[in-house]
């Protein structure tokens, strides 16, 4: 416990991870806010802007709560009428509020699709009659009118927050092992009496404790500041109703997708498909620290593994073979880490064939399994993206078990790099 603490307090204590992390809290604060300064409300003709807007919304949104029904829907447009006028600056509606165009966007005539192509609503359709009844009655779960932005504004900020996080891990974990190297003091460390034992396991614990601190923070801080200006309704809510990105149910499946999940399943999932990604980013930025000899090129070389295969990803279009070579690139770098447990021997062929075997072979094995798994959601960088959620819902009718596969490969993966982290860095 001791060198624990020590280990923890000498990362903690330098100023580059200090200013970072407040800067880094700074921003997803200012992200978070831009949310909340965004929000237009028109109500009896008075438009109310930024957390007056919020305020109001919920407040009108009280009364109509519930179980949403034909009856509601007209209620709400006899009260408020349908939005109207088009803003060219920000491609939405002009004097709308969270119920009026909940109800046009879902349940009437009206869409916007661009300031050149929309319709004001003019009247209301059953709500059986819509995606979303329908959707409700092919699947047996009730339709729910609550207000329900604050787990979209949620689930952005975690993503962003994750996003500047893991770089901030990738700087304060990088120096961990690297350090003694580039200070030539690691020789005089595995001197001592706990050296080459529990003082390397200290600074793993001690890495691992602050990529996963560092996410707990992010997700208290986000859930306080949703709570505190949003509220927390809506989790219950069908996914493609909270979500901006989804505004039609996908009638796929006789409508079981991931539109019409609840809110609390895939909040569920995207908690702990970060707090993989998190955990894995920790991992990857400990063992590339035991492996490289500055901090510097340990920071360089941990960027580039995790944003590498997105980039390629991106790049690429993900079509046919070059898909199924890119998928599988996902099992290259554990596979490079697992030669650090090929032992050093005098015939140099036996030591090329067999470090080439460690990392090669995984990669072939994707390359087989690759129409049947996906092995890049597994990295850390596609384990934050909230539209995962839509293709591991859709493989998942294909294949039931490759959500928890993935989960299961992401854990695995951040073993394999801890354990090769602690194996490198004594064989240096």
């Amino acid at each position: 416990m001791r060198l624990y603490k020590m280990e923890l307090y000498k990362i903690c204590s330098k100023k580059l991870f200090l200013f970072s992390a407040l800067a880094s809290l700074a921003i997803l604060v200012l992200f978070f806010w831009s949310h909340v300064m965004i929000q237009e409300s028109t109500i009896n003709g008075v438009t109310y802007t930024g957390y007056q807007a919020v305020r109001m919304d919920r407040e009108i949104t009280e009364e109509f709560k519930g179980v949403f029904s034909d009856q509601k829907a007209a209620q709400i447009i006899e009260k408020y009428g349908f939005p109207y006028g088009v803003s060219e600056d920000h491609n939405v509606f002009l004097y709308r509020n969270y119920l009026n165009n909940f109800v046009m966007q879902g349940f009437s005539d009206g869409y916007f699709h661009g300031w050149e192509d929309y319709h004001v609503g003019t009247c209301v359709y059953p709500v059986a009659e819509t995606e979303l009844g329908k959707a409700s009655a092919a699947t047996g779960k009730t339709l729910l009118l609550e207000y329900s932005y604050g787990w979209q504004v949620f689930t952005e900020v975690l993503q962003t927050g994750c996003v500047i996080e893991m770089a901030l891990i990738v700087l304060a974990l990088s120096p961990v092992f690297s350090e003694e190297s580039y200070n030539n003091t690691r020789q005089i460390l595995f001197t001592t009496k706990e050296g080459k034992t529990k003082d390397v396991i200290a600074k793993i614990a001690a890495g691992m404790t602050i990529a996963i601190g560092v996410y707990a923070v992010i997700v208290i801080l986000d859930f306080v500041l949703v709570w505190c200006v949003f509220g927390l309704e809506g989790i219950n809510c069908f996914y493609g109703q909270v979500m901006e990105e989804w505004k039609y149910i996908n009638s796929w499946n006789n409508y079981h997708s991931a539109e019409t999940d609840y809110m609390s399943v895939f909040i569920g999932y995207f908690l702990f498909a970060c707090f993989l990604g998190m955990a894995e980013a920790g991992a990857i930025s400990l063992y590339f620290s035991a492996h490289c000899k500055s901090s510097f090129h340990s920071v360089i070389v941990t960027a580039m593994s995790i944003l590498v295969p997105l980039l390629l990803f991106m790049l690429s279009g993900v079509r046919g073979s070059l898909f199924l070579l890119l998928n599988s690139s996902a099992l290259i770098l554990p596979g490079i880490a697992l030669m650090c447990f090929v032992p050093d021997h005098r015939n140099k062929a036996y030591s090329f064939t067999a470090k080439t075997v460690c990392c090669v072979l995984p990669a072939a094995a994707g390359i087989l399994m690759g129409r049947r798994f996906l092995f890049y959601v597994a990295l850390p960088v596609w384990l934050i993206m909230r539209n995962m959620y839509s293709n591991m819902v859709f493989w998942k009718s294909v294949y039931p078990w490759i959500q928890s596969a993935v989960f299961g490969l992401a854990a695995a993966l951040s073993v394999i790099f801890l354990v090769c982290s602690w194996k490198k860095y004594r064989r240096l």
